[in-house]
Order: C-alpha cells, then structure tokens, then sequence
C-alpha cells in the first residue's frame, strides 16, 4: 500500500502545471476531462508513485481553500542545495534554510500559494 494522490486546490490549472513541471522539474503524469468543467491532473516527481492532482471545480473546491499551508512536506537529500536550486528556476520561499533538531527545514509557495514544507534528515 502507498498514498497514491494528495489534492492540491488550484485556481489556475495550466498555470499550476507549469510551477510543477517548469519550476519543480516534475512530469504530467494525466491530464484528461472529468465532465464540462474539470479536469483530473496529475504531476508527481519523475519516477515516484505519489502524485499531486492539482484539482479546479472538482468536489470540495473553491477558490477560498486555494493557497496556504498544505501539510504536505518534500523529502530531499540536503535542504540547502535544494532552496539553492530552486531558487534559480523561479521558486519562491517563504523562509531560508535553516537547521533544526529535527533536520533541515525551509517552506516554499506554489504558483497558487499553497505554502510546502521542504526536509532534509539531520546530520
């Protein structure tokens, strides 16, 4: 068993695809309609099985739920190389890298301002 699809709200669904696969380096795992005014897509990072379904008009959305603390948190080796790289293909943070107890820790904002955590172990 594995988590295989966390929703993430989006008021802009083109604009988002292109934060997680431009900026984030992610694929478009599925992009096929789901009825006259949605859409089911998928991007997930190239190889992994869990993916985000950036979702628009689907069952519980609403502009008001896009943007915010996600609760979801990215697992990279070293933090800091990571805020480095990212920051150079456009990502915006919402605090620097820092080392905490339980690692390194830093928050970004995608293209809709859902805020994601970013980890790496502690050394």
């Amino acid at each position: 068993m594995y988590i295989s699809v966390v929703t993430v709200f989006v008021n802009d669904p083109d604009r988002a695809i292109g934060f997680y696969t431009g900026k984030l380096g992610w694929e478009k795992t599925m992009d096929v309609p789901m009825g006259p005014d949605a859409r089911w897509i998928t991007v997930s990072p190239k190889g992994e099985k869990t993916s985000f379904t950036l979702t628009k008009g689907g069952p519980g959305w609403s502009s008001d739920r896009v943007g915010g603390m996600l609760g979801v948190i990215l697992e990279v080796d070293d933090v800091f190389a990571t805020h480095g790289e990212l920051t150079q293909r456009g990502v915006t943070f919402e605090d620097a890298p820092q080392m905490m107890p339980w690692g390194g820790w830093a928050t970004f904002a995608d293209s809709e301002g859902n805020i994601i955590g970013l980890h790496s172990p502690a050394k």
